[in-house]
C-alpha cells in the first residue's frame, strides 16, 4: 500500500515491508529486520515486534518545532512513532523499544561516547568524551554515540533523547550503550526516544545540530536577557524603584528582556535573603507552606506592576519573571503551576519565564512537568519563551524535551570567586559542537565587582575588558547577570557600543550554523566562534594571555573580511594555511564579518 509519493519522498508498506525514500536517507523494515542508509552509509539492525500497520501525519509539537513527518507504526505488543525530516539523515522515534539492535557494520569500527553534563552548580567540565576501539563486549554511558567504519567512512550516530545519564529517572546504572560480543550495539534504559543517523562521520554532529535546531525553532533571534541575580543581592532589592532603574539601564544598553529572579512573590523561599531560621523558606511545596506564596508582594509592589509595565513598553523592553513549580508530591500541583504562570502573562505581562527548582524524582514526576509545559506553551497564543534552568538536581537537561525553550546554563558568581570568562567560553565553545548554540543562555557578570576573592590570579574578571565577556557569549543569548545600575561609566560604554554592533547584525546570523574554532579555551591561546552563512559569514576571535600575538586559523579566505568591533589594534590577512589575525593585546577579541 502506498501511503505517500512527494517531493522526493516515497513511503510505501505492502506484504509486510515497510520502504521509505527520502531525499537524505533510505529506511527498510521487513519483519524483524531493517536498514538505515544514505548513498555514505548502510547500518542494519534488528527488532523484536513486527510491523502490523503504518499510518502517516505531520506535527510540529504545537508550533515549538518546523513541521515534520510522523509514522505511527502499529506493532503486535503496542506501537511506534518514528519522527523525520526528509532532507536530514535522521530517523528518530519517541520511544526506543526494546529490542532494537543495530549492527557494527565491520571489525574496524571506532566508538566516539559523548556525554554532557548538567547540575552545573556542581561540575564545570561539561563535555565528557571518550573515544574507545569497539572490541568484544563494550558499555559506554552518555547521550550522544558516534560508531565511525574508518575503513568506508561510515557513520552511524545514536542519539538519546533523555535526561543527562547521571539525571534521567530511568537510568541505567552500568551504561547508557551496550555492545555484546556479537557486535550487536543497544541503548540501555529505553523509555526515552532517540535518534539514528547516518552519513560520514565528520559531518554527522553538524547534521544532528540542524535536525535539533528544527526541532527548538524558537527563538527566531538570540535575545539579550538581564537578570539581577548574579550580583547576590538576591532578592533584597527587589523594588519597584529598583525595577525601573534596571529598565532605564536596559534601555540604554540595548537589552531585550528584563527578568525579575526570586523575589518578586509574596513567599519566601529558601534562597532569600529575608530567609532566617525562625522563618526558615521552601523551594518547594509551596502550596502546602503558604497558599498566596506566588501572590505578587504588596509591599515591594504596592502599585501591582502598571507602572514597570508601563515603562518597559514605552522603552520597548519585555518583562520575564522566574518561578519555581512545585516538585512536591510528583508535581501533583502542576494545573495550579499553570494558573500561576498565566496570571504572569495576563495579568503581569511576562513575555518569557524562568523555571528553576524542579527536581524529577519519578517517571510521574516527568509525565506531570512535561504536561505544565505543554500548557504553558499554549499561554500567548504559543509566543509565551522559556528558560529552563539546568543547573542543580535531576532536570530535563540538554536532549530531553527539546522543544521546550532555552537552557539555563550555569550560575556563577564573582562573590564565589567562581566565574572566570574564559571557563564561561570555554564551556559554550564545547556544548556548540553538539547543539545549537542558540539553545543556550550564558552569562556576562560585572568584572569589577569583589576583586579581593581573586588576589593576582591572571584571568581573574577583573583583567578582562567587560565586551570581552559580552562577545564570547554572543553565540548563544547573552546574559546580563548583574544590576546593570552598578556598572562603571567605561563599562556602561564599553557594553553599550559592542550590543549596539551586535543587534545591527544578530538577524542575519540568526540562521546561521555556529561552530567552534581554534583552541579549546583555557584563557592562555586562542579560540573562536564561526557563523558560517550562504552569502556572508561572521567570525569572533579571542586572545588568551599568550605573548603569541598572531595565529592562523582554518577559515575561508574570501575577500570583503571587516572589523566589525574589537577592543584592540586587529589586522586580517589571507595566507596559504587560513585566515591570519593579530590582537594587539592580550584578552583582545575582534568580530569580523566576510562576504562568502
Amino acid at each position: 500500500m502506498q501511503i505517500y509519493k512527494q517531493d522526493g519522498v516515497f513511503i510505501d508498506f505492502s506484504d509486510g515491508v515497510l520502504r521509505m525514500e527520502m531525499p537524505a536517507f533510505r529506511a527498510e523494515v521487513n519483519g524483524n529486520k531493517g536498514l538505515l542508509q544514505n548513498k555514505e552509509s548502510i547500518w542494519h539492525f534488528v527488532q523484536s515486534d513486527t510491523i502490523l500497520g503504518v499510518t502517516l501525519e505531520t506535527d510540529d509539537n504545537g508550533g515549538r518545532s518546523a513541521p515534520f513527518m510522523r509514522l505511527v507504526l502499529q506493532y503486535e505488543n503496542g506501537s511506534e512513532s518514528w519522527y523525520f525530516y526528509p532532507e536530514l539523515p535522521f530517523l528518530c522515534t519517541d520511544c526506543h523499544p526494546d529490542g532494537r539492535n543495530f549492527r557494527r557494520s565491520s571489525p574496524h569500527v571506532q566508538l566516539t561516547s559523548v556525554e554532557l553534563v548538567d547540575r552545573t552548580d556542581h561540575f564545570d567540565a561539561l563535555v565528557r568524551e571518550s573515544v574507545h576501539q569497539c572490541y568484544k563486549v563494550h558499555k559506554a554511558k552518555g547521550n550522544m554515540f558516534l560508531f565511525d567504519d574508518y575503513v568506508k567512512d561510515s557513520g552511524l550516530l545514536i542519539v538519546k533523547h533523555s535526561p543527562c545519564p547521571d539525571s534521567a529517572v530511568r537510568r541505567a546504572p552500568d551504561g547508557d550503550l551496550y555492545m555484546d560480543y556479537s557486535g550487536n550495539i543497544m541503548l540501555k534504559e529505553c523509555g526515552y526516544g532517540a535518534a539514528y543517523g547516518v552519513g560520514k562521520p565528520s559531518e554527522l554532529y553538524d547534521l544532528y545540530k540542524k535536525l535539533y535546531g528544527s526541532l527548538c525553532v524558537k527563538p527566531e533571534v538570540n535575545f539579550i536577557m538581564s537578570n539581577t541575580w548574579g550580583d547576590r543581592s538576591r532578592d533584597a532589592a527587589m523594588k519597584e524603584e529598583f525595577v525601573l532603574r534596571e529598565l532605564d539601564c536596559a534601555h540604554h544598553l540595548g537589552v531585550d528582556i528584563v527578568q525579575l529572579d526570586d523575589g518578586w512573590q509574596k513567599g519566601i523561599s529558601s534562597n532569600s535573603a529575608y530567609a532566617t531560621k525562625e522563618k526558615s523558606g521552601v523551594f518547594e511545596g509551596f502550596w502546602d507552606y503558604d497558599k498566596d506564596f506566588w501572590v505578587l508582594d504588596p509591599a515591594k509592589f504596592p502599585g501591582g506592576t502598571d507602572v514597570i509595565l508601563q515603562k518597559a513598553e514605552e522603552l520597548g523592553i519585555d518583562m520575564g519573571f522566574w518561578f519555581a513549580p512545585d516538585s512536591a508530591d510528583d508535581f501533583s500541583n502542576w494545573q495550579k503551576d499553570v494558573e500561576v504562570i498565566r496570571t504572569l502573562t495576563e495579568e503581569h505581562g511576562a513575555k518569557y519565564i524562568k523555571l528553576d527548582g524542579v527536581v524529577l524524582r519519578s517517571e510521574l514526576c516527568e509525565k506531570n512537568y512535561i504536561a505544565m509545559l505543554d500548557a504553558i506553551s499554549k499561554l500567548r497564543d504559543g509566543k509565551l519563551q522559556f528558560n529552563l534552568d539546568i543547573t542543580n538536581d535531576e532536570r530535563l537537561g540538554y536532549f530531553c524535551g527539546i522543544p521546550y525553550g532555552t537552557l539555563f546554563v550555569e550560575n556563577r558568581y564573582t562573590d564565589w570567586g567562581n566565574y572566570y570568562p574564559h571557563r564561561t567560553l570555554r564551556n559554550l565553545w564545547q556544548l556548540s559542537r553538539y547543539i545549537p548554540a542558540k539553545k543556550f543562555q550564558f552569562e556576562v557578570l560585572n568584572p569589577r565587582r569583589n576583586t579581593d576573592k581573586y588576589g593576582d590570579d591572571p584571568l581573574a574578571p577583573d583583567t578582562y575588558d567587560i565586551d570581552w565577556c559580552f562577545a564570547s557569549v554572543m553565540a548563544a543569548n547573552p546574559l546580563i547577570w548583574m544590576e546593570m545600575q552598578h556598572l562603571t561609566a567605561e563599562d556602561t560604554e564599553a557594553l553599550r557600543r559592542i550590543i549596539t554592533v551586535y543587534r545591527a547584525h544578530r538577524e542575519n546570523m540568526a540562521e546561521m550554523p555556529v561552530e567552534p574554532i581554534g583552541e579549546l579555551p583555557n584563557g592562555i591561546g586562542w579560540s573562536g566562534f564561526h557563523w558560517n552563512g550562504a552569502e556572508t559569514g561572521y567570525v569572533t576571535i579571542f586572545r588568551g594571555i599568550t605573548e603569541e600575538d598572531t595565529y592562523t586559523f582554518a577559515l575561508p579566505c574570501n575577500d570583503g573580511w571587516t572589523i566589525l568591533h574589537s577592543n584592540t589594534e586587529a589586522e586580517v590577512k589571507k595566507t596559504e594555511n587560513g585566515l591570519q589575525i593579530r590582537l594587539g593585546k592580550k584578552r583582545g577579541y575582534v568580530f569580523l564579518q566576510y562576504k562568502a
